[in-house]
């Protein structure tokens, strides 16, 4: 096996792999060896199929399976038979050998690792799904909603949290802060239409939650949520990033306590609730927090995805993405700067 890169992280039981299974007609055999003798995987397999195509499997640290991936793409993506498939890799045994460092200098660089996180094309499929508008996504609107209202009513956090898990408007903000960030229009309409949805379903139960049960807006969760200030916006962003963080590092069990930190259905609930009960001033606090939440989010998201490189791969479509992110940055800056002026004013 050839010389591994200097640039190139180290093989080790604890790195996340993936395996990258590629398909391509046998006689792009030299031209496919050429390319993986620069990313230099630890371990690799090949198979003969039919139709004179060739498949071959090869053991990949998950940050580098991106300039792997656009590489292939670059190369092979209209050859006929040109095919990837990417699969997580729980363990594998005998454990993989760690190579020894080797200098080289900066100019022979050419692989590196993309900021710890996993690659564009498994984080636009584990998120693009997030954004859709199916009946599952509609239920469970509907049920964490009904969770959240239980709870408010009954005065209890521990109810509330489940509404919190539950959190079914995360995905569709974090589909949109991807989508702005890669100029995917599909993507963000799909994101922005799932928002809407959910917010329009979690409003109107409810306002009829308030209207049949007349909540006593003085309760301790209730009271939470209609007591807006600025360290709600601090928790709102830093929870937008390690929420961002968590999905493209690949680690959705940190997703939970994101989820609980920054949950959007409770403040939402509240104020549909306190709409129902004629409570206008709590209502529209509880409605500020929401809209804050919701901003914060998607602004620390799409900071954590530009940090860490995340573009889209053709040189033509990174124009198109770079002024969709300015344009994302700017208008959700104008909103948070908008909505702490309102928190610094009326509710001081």
């Amino acid at each position: 096996m050839g010389r591994r890169p200097a640039d190139l992280p180290r093989y080790t039981a604890s790195v996340s792999l993936r395996l990258l299974q590629i398909v391509l007609p046998e006689s792009s055999r030299e031209s496919l060896a050429a390319i993986l003798e620069q990313a230099d995987p630890p371990a690799k397999w090949h198979a003969d199929l039919d139709g004179h195509l060739r498949l071959t499997s090869v053991l990949i640290r998950s940050q580098l399976v991106e300039p792997l991936s656009d590489a292939l793409q670059e190369k092979f993506g209209d050859s006929d038979g040109f095919r990837m498939v990417l699969l997580p890799v729980e363990a594998t045994h005998p454990k993989l050998p760690e190579p020894a460092e080797e200098k080289k200098p900066a100019e022979e660089k050419k692989w590196t690792p993309r900021f710890g996180r996993v690659s564009r094309d498994e984080l636009e499929e584990d998120i693009r799904g997030s954004a859709k508008t199916d009946p599952i996504f509609l239920i469970m609107v509907t049920l964490a909603t009904i969770v959240a209202c239980v709870g408010l009513i009954k005065d209890s956090p521990a109810i509330i949290i489940g509404a919190m898990v539950i959190a079914p408007l995360l995905g569709p903000n974090t589909a949109l802060a991807l989508g702005t960030t890669l100029g995917d229009v599909k993507m963000i309409r799909s994101a922005m239409r799932s928002n809407i949805i959910g917010l329009a379903i979690a409003i109107t139960i409810s306002v009829l939650f308030g209207i049949l049960a007349c909540p006593d807006p003085l309760t301790s969760e209730m009271g939470a949520r209609t007591a807006v200030d600025m360290g709600d916006i601090l928790l709102a962003l830093a929870s937008g990033a390690a929420g961002a963080i968590a999905f493209t590092s690949g680690a959705p069990s940190t997703i939970v306590g994101v989820m609980v930190a920054v949950a959007l259905l409770p403040p939402t609930a509240t104020a549909g609730m306190l709409i129902g009960a004629e409570s206008w001033s709590g209502a529209a606090q509880a409605a500020t927090l929401a809209l804050t939440n919701i901003v914060c989010i998607n602004l620390s998201a799409m900071g954590v995805l530009l940090m860490q490189g995340v573009s889209p791969n053709r040189w033509w479509d990174k124009d198109r993405a770079r002024a969709s992110s300015l344009r994302a940055v700017l208008i959700w800056s104008i909103m948070l700067s908008g909505l702490a002026l309102l928190i610094m004013l009326a509710w001081p």
